[in-house]
Order: structure tokens, then sequence, then C-alpha cells
């Protein structure tokens, strides 16, 4: 097993490599501890105008010089943003990591934001959001953690709004980038056939200017649960249902981990049977657990025709309550366990998947976790672990988030549906 490799640089800059032998392609990956939780109410939106506007220009650079320059060696870029943090990425040929890296820091260095590109820009992120309000099936998630974390950062759309994006200046994002794309709040993470010592030879002189500032932790976030209910003329209903769960620090992660396979990831889970195979409600039922650093929530998305939105929503809670009883069987939580070990053991085939697993884990724990370590947790969890943790899932009910778009006259009422989960 390969360990990978850290340096620290005075400013508090982590440049991580893992090798990676028989490969050809290098994946190289920028992150930065903030995403959209860390915005004030004006500011909303602009961690990911930022991202957009990375690609626009710098000193030496046009934005069609640094597309080009990509294109010319069959290389690929992007660059995502999400509530606690931002990525910049590339994947070259090993060949070409020292062209790759220098234009991925002259991105993050160097941008210059002309005015011509931060006002097309605006355009173009404004109709972002429009395709995103015209899409049910993608705003209702936005909804859902509004109503979830009612009136705090941590529950406001990703992308902003149309006003807050028009709003953004230059001055807006020097100011931001100086208050948080600072030393201690990022690291440089690569993967691929490469020797660390060459990578931070590459690295090492241009990062150490980045300036050195002491790291905030978060705003603390708080799952108050509500509700958000729009009518729109559709043949679905979208629904989206979920409870408080934990944070990505919690001891009962893992565990987490495994009930949400168990309920609703994949076509064995309980609710893919249960509501597409058995009783056809649905086409698309499945469940996920969203862990951040101090707070979490676990969901259940579904959509079907209003005749049987009271049906559907007995279908789900009462699966999600049998995970609490001895209905729940030890057989049946080996299989899932075998099924999660194996999704871990697939997600790091890749020198992108593995670049991305370096900044999660070095960025979230300060610290790598093995693919072995990871199995063991998931080895380690019981049906009684399962059967607690559904439990107390149950137990927040009273902090149930409904969130619906679609011909809704027949949804249950909120109180209804909260009265549906009580154990």
């Amino acid at each position: 097993m390969n360990i990978p490799q850290v340096t620290k640089l005075d400013n508090g800059l982590r440049i991580i490599t893992e090798q990676v032998r028989d490969v050809d392609s290098v994946a190289l990956s920028i992150r930065v501890g903030v995403g959209s939780r860390a915005e004030s109410a004006k500011q909303n939106g602009i961690s990911h105008f930022l991202e957009h506007m990375a690609f626009k220009g710098t000193k030496t650079r046009t934005a069609f010089e640094i597309a080009k320059a990509f294109d010319d060696i069959g290389g690929v870029f992007n660059a995502s943003t999400g509530r606690e943090s931002t990525t910049y990425y590339a994947k070259v040929l090993k060949k070409d990591i020292k062209t790759g890296i220098d234009i991925l820091i002259d991105i993050l260095m160097n941008s210059t934001f002309p005015e011509d590109e931060l006002e097309r820009e605006k355009g173009v992120v404004i109709q972002e959001i429009f395709q995103t309000n015209d899409s049910p099936s993608d705003i209702i998630f936005d909804k859902y953690f509004e109503a979830a974390y009612k009136d705090q950062p941590f529950g406001r759309s990703i992308l902003g709004t149309q006003d807050t994006v028009k709003s953004f200046t230059r001055g807006d994002l020097d100011n931001y980038i100086n208050e948080h794309y600072f030393g201690e709040n990022m690291l440089f993470a690569v993967a691929g056939n490469v020797e660390h010592e060459e990578v931070v030879a590459l690295t090492k002189d241009f990062l150490s200017k980045i300036h050195s500032k002491k790291l905030k932790k978060s705003q603390n976030a708080s799952c108050t649960g509500g509700e958000y209910l729009e009518h729109r003329k559709l043949d679905q209903v979208h629904l989206l249902i979920g409870l408080p769960s934990v944070s990505r620090h919690d001891d009962k992660y893992h565990t987490f981990q495994v009930l949400d396979s168990i309920l609703g990831s994949g076509m064995s889970s309980r609710l893919f049977q249960e509501v597409r195979e058995k009783q056809g409600l649905a086409y698309s039922v499945y469940s996920f657990n969203s862990s951040y650093t101090n707070t979490g929530m676990f969901s259940i998305f579904a959509g079907t025709d209003s005749s049987n939105l009271d049906k559907l929503l007995k279908s789900i809670t009462t699966e999600l309550k049998k995970l609490s009883t001895d209905d729940l069987k030890e057989e049946e939580v080996n299989r899932v366990k075998e099924r999660v070990k194996s999704q871990i053991l697939m997600s790091r085939e890749s020198v992108s998947s593995r670049a991305e697993t370096l900044g999660h884990y070095y960025g979230n724990y300060n610290r790598y976790i093995s693919k072995n370590e990871l199995i063991e947790k998931i080895s380690a969890v019981t049906t009684a672990n399962v059967k607690k943790a559904a439990k107390e899932l149950l137990s927040q009910h009273e902090k149930t988030t409904l969130a619906a778009i679609g011909e809704i006259k027949s949804l249950p009422s909120y109180d209804k549906v909260v009265s549906m989960l009580k154990a």
C-alpha cells in the first residue's frame, strides 16, 4: 500500500501526493476549505461565482489561452463548489505535469477578473440558476435544505440568487479570496505516477507566496426541520423527506452508511423493492445520508403522481421504521456491508478519485484514511448498531423536513407526515 506523502509549507498549505504506478495520467487538485456556508446573505453564491471566474483570465493568459493550453495537451480541467469546500482540478498526462501545474497555480494565484468577463459570466451563472429553477428535480434539493436549515447560511443555495450574483464586483472577489484563500485553508493534492519531491519542486516556490492566516472554526449549523410546498402543473410530484443525521466526525457515521444502503441505495434496497418493484409507485426512489463538519441530514427522494402521495409516504415511513425492529436481520446487514465495502474499493480505481480522496480526508480529518481502515469500520457495524441508528433518526421526527413540487393538493399535511414517523 502506498502511503501518501505530505509537505507542509511555512504558510500552512499542504502538498500531498499519492504515487500510483502503471498509469499514464496525473490528477491535480487544489482544495480550498470554503463553500456556501461561509457566505453572508449578501455574499450568497460568491464561492460558486469565484470558481467560475477563476478560468476567465490571469495576468499572463486569457480565458481562451487557458482553455487552449489544456486542449493542446489533451487535458481536462474543471472546478466544483459545495457547502464546505471549493475544488479546482485537472487531469493531464504524466509528461505534461509541469504544464498542468503551471496553469492550475496561475488560475489560483493570478486571476485578474476582467470586467467584461465578469459581466458575461454573471449572465452565465444566472442562466444556470434559471435552469435549476425550471427543473423541479433539481430545485427541490435547494428548497429542501432551505427548509431544513431555516434562515441559516448552510441552507442557502450554493448558486446564490439572481440579485446577489448581479451585485458581485471585482473587489468582492478579491476580498473573498483574501479572507478565505490562505495557506492553512488550502491543500494541493496529486495522484499518479509521480515522485513527491518532483511535485514539491514544481509547486513550492509558487504556493509559498500564498498568504498565511489563522484558521477559524466554521459557523454552527442546526437542522430545524420545516416544510416547502410548491404547486406546479406537472405529471409527477417530486418529493423529499428527511431527518437530522450525524456529522462526518460522529462515531455512528459508518453505521449510517450501512443504514442508507439497506434502505435506499441500489436495486435490492428496501425502498426500491417495496416502492418500485412491488407497488409500482415510483420510477425513482432512493435515500442518501449527507454528513458535514458539524451537522447532517438523512433524506429520501421519490417521484410519483398526485394520486399516490399518501400511499408513497406511508410506504417510505413504514420501511424506515422497520429498520429499528426485529424485521432487520443480521444476514441482510452482512450482505449490505459487503456491498458498501465493494463500493469503497471501486471508488479508488482512478487517479482522479484518489486525488479527490486525498483532498477530502486531509481537508476534513487532517489525515489519510486507508481503504483498509474504512473496511474495518464498515465490518464493525452490527445489526444492533443499525437498529439503534434508525431509532435515533425516528426520535427526531419533530424536526422532519418535507419538500414537494407538483400537483400537491392531495399531499398529506406536515403534521400527518410527522405522525407517520413516530416510532
